[in-house]
């Protein structure tokens, strides 16, 4: 069955898998917690539902910020952080970031600032015959002759309060800090796997040309251009052993103006132009999900003095891949960083969001990959031009 992830449903589905929020809590200084090797704390919280979590930080959060005649408990502090914690987890776990659904994600809080990809793939072995007379056996390998590395980079956004703010903005609410930090943190994510594809100059050996022959309907010319995009793609080579990739899932990538054209040639019932299924109906097309993504969430709007970018997937093209080949290593998920402030700017509050992340996509691209020398025809992704 063909899956398709679109926005709402991708949300919804994400949404659903949310059972218990589990959200990591460093303990200590913000300089111990970037050193910290011993892993976060775990926050749960299964029973209450996000509005009670946000009206609860927003109680806390006046009582904290405020100029009350009696400071807040440590308890008072240590609740409200729990729930901010809890509240930033969860809107993550529900925004629309495609991560997943494209790459390998290998997540460890101990990864140094440069990882060895032989870590992150498989081990090798192979058995051989033995006597069982105390002889020595075959070792499996830990790809230690693979030198090539992921290196860690950490992107971040901060938000700071003001004395006007917080006596003056009647509409201000956390909830929308919270979102913003979230929306940011998806848009960096997307374009490290979904913007890296889009930028990418493909060989024509990871090029299918919209098929245009005569007398084909508008399905038929559809159908006839992903299944030879399919066919390049599974003859693709991979890089590291030449041989013939495994394809044991396929996905695509579209805007969503060409979603519903695309869907509806999967199942191989092809329509005329504008009439019923046709007699000469073909196989299904061996692409099992479908992924629309048009650009990010701030993309175009203008943040600062800069108009920010995050594009997507032009209509009319659309990109045939394998699933999980490009890896994706976290080393800490979104996190906050929390402060009172400055006196001196009258600055209430301050925080900052940041991700510590690398990403490997040279396999993945293959012949498209820049500076590469490998020659045509490997990789793990097609580039398609759609028919009109």
């Amino acid at each position: 069955m063909l899956k398709i992830y679109n926005t709402e449903n991708l949300i919804a589905e994400r949404k659903a898998r949310i059972k218990t929020v589990s959200a990591p809590l460093f303990a200590g200084t913000m300089f111990a917690n970037k050193q910290d090797q011993s892993g976060p704390v775990q926050v749960y919280n299964s029973a209450k539902q996000a509005s009670e979590i946000v009206t609860e930080m927003e109680e806390i959060r006046h009582s904290v910020v405020s100029n009350a005649a009696q400071a807040p408990s440590s308890a008072v502090v240590d609740a409200f952080f729990g729930k901010f914690f809890i509240d930033v987890t969860r809107r993550a776990m529900e925004a629309p970031d495609v991560t997943s659904l494209i790459a390998q994600e290998a997540t460890n809080f101990e990864f140094p600032e440069t990882v060895n990809l032989r870590d992150l793939i498989p081990f090798r072995g192979k058995m051989g015959v033995v006597s069982g007379a105390n002889d020595g056996v075959n070792l499996i390998e830990q790809n230690t002759g693979n030198v090539e590395t992921v290196t860690m980079g950490i992107k971040a956004v901060g938000w700071k309060d003001s004395i006007k703010n917080l006596l003056f903005n009647k509409f201000f609410t956390m909830d929308k800090v919270v979102q913003a930090a979230v929306d940011a943190d998806t848009d960096a994510r997307n374009a490290a796997t979904v913007g890296l594809i889009v930028a990418a100059t493909y060989v024509a050996s990871q090029q299918q040309a919209a098929i245009a022959t005569a007398g084909l309907t508008y399905d038929e010319k559809m159908y006839e251009t992903l299944l030879a995009a399919w066919k390049k793609l599974v003859a693709l080579k991979d890089p590291k052993t030449s041989r013939k990739i495994a394809a044991p899932r396929v996905a695509i990538l579209c805007n969503s103006a060409d979603s519903w054209s695309i869907q509806n040639v999967m199942a191989g019932q092809l329509n005329g132009n504008g009439s019923s299924a046709r007699t000469n109906n073909r196989p299904g097309l061996p692409i099992g999900t479908l992924i629309e993504y048009d650009h990010g969430i701030n993309d175009g709007f203008t943040i600062g003095k800069e108009i920010v970018s995050f594009p997507g997937v032009t209509a009319g093209k659309a990109y045939i891949f394998v699933p999980g080949v490009m890896i994706v290593a976290n080393k800490r998920p979104l996190t906050m960083e929390t402060g009172r402030g400055s006196v001196l700017e009258l600055s209430t509050e301050e925080r900052a969001w940041y991700r510590i992340q690398g990403e490997y996509s040279k396999d993945f691209l293959g012949s498209s990959y820049p500076g590469t020398a490998l020659g045509a025809s490997f990789g793990y992704i097609i580039e398609v031009t759609l028919p009109t």
